[in-house]
């Protein structure tokens, strides 16, 4: 994954932030955001694959909810650790913003009882058990589904989670939304740093999930892969969205290969320090988009 990254740029993408960090890996720390809320950063470009993506803890007066089960039980059960440190509390409640097994993988070290409520789409519960190795079926069965049309409310005791349904990096994705404070923690649909991963992503759709994101007009964005983002970087990720579906149009009115355009593809300048967790993402990206743009003509 991080093979041929040079020394400089695996060590600006474990830079300290800002903001308190309140417990560090080799994989990730977890910085503060406000009071009972803090993100998930994985540094994984040193190549160590514990939590390899972002996510949270939400605690309010009566539960503690996980955002992300992350890339290992390993990864996950660190975090249960942090979260009872952290709020005095075992995690309550676990929620997946969609079944990518990087999000997913960690399942059993969180949910460890009946009495951890696990949330997700139908759409997810069902990709997990369908595509990912070794799905953990009988607690997907148990689990609480989360309406694909409309808003759903998660009442933590004095702190409520609105988690808003979305497709475009797959099929089902959910973003968290937080008011106090103002944050919304975005699963894949949102990147930082990172070249995102089309693997599975609806071009059109993706586009208009974080656009709708944008319109939330958060403080902070909680990127599913990189670092945390500000309305400034959200505002450069669009954009590199944009470029992106540019570069497909022109590789089709040229007749030229997903392949060729993503070997000569090159990143916005505001974009030009970010990483790739696989060289054959800009080809994966540029494809994704020729073949919707094709399938409407």
């Amino acid at each position: 994954m991080s093979a041929g990254l040079p020394l400089l740029a695996r060590r600006a993408w474990a830079a300290p932030t800002a903001r308190r960090i309140v417990a560090e890996e080799p994989w990730g720390r977890l910085e503060r955001l406000g009071e009972g809320v803090w993100a998930m950063v994985s540094t994984p470009l040193t190549g160590d694959r514990t939590t390899l993506c972002n996510g949270g803890i939400v605690a309010g007066r009566s539960g503690t909810l996980v955002i992300e089960a992350f890339g290992s039980e390993r990864g996950a059960q660190w975090i249960a650790e942090q979260a009872r440190t952290l709020t005095g509390r075992a995690p309550t409640h676990v929620l997946l913003t969609h079944y990518h097994s990087d999000h997913t993988a960690g399942l059993r070290g969180l949910v460890t009882s009946a009495d951890v409520a696990l949330f997700t789409t139908a759409a997810t519960r069902d990709l997990v058990n369908e595509r990912n190795q070794d799905p953990p079926r009988a607690l997907l069965a148990a689990a609480r589904l989360i309406d694909p049309a409309r808003a759903t409310r998660i009442d933590l005791g004095g702190r409520r989670v609105v988690v808003t349904p979305a497709r475009g990096h797959t099929p089902s994705d959910v973003s968290v939304r937080l008011d106090d404070p103002d944050v919304v923690f975005c699963g894949d649909l949102v990147w930082n740093g990172m070249f995102p991963n089309y693997v599975d992503a609806v071009p059109s759709e993706l586009s208009t999930s974080v656009r709708a994101l944008r319109s939330m007009r958060a403080e902070s964005y909680v990127s599913g892969h990189g670092t945390i983002a500000t309305p400034a970087d959200l505002a450069n990720y669009i954009a590199l969205l944009d470029d992106i579906e540019q570069a497909a149009r022109r590789a089709l009115v040229r007749g030229v290969t997903a392949e060729a355009a993503g070997a000569e593809y090159r990143l916005p300048a505001a974009s030009n320090s970010w990483t790739l967790f696989n060289p054959r993402y800009f080809e994966r990206a540029i494809g994704a988009w020729m073949k919707e743009l094709a399938a409407s003509r």
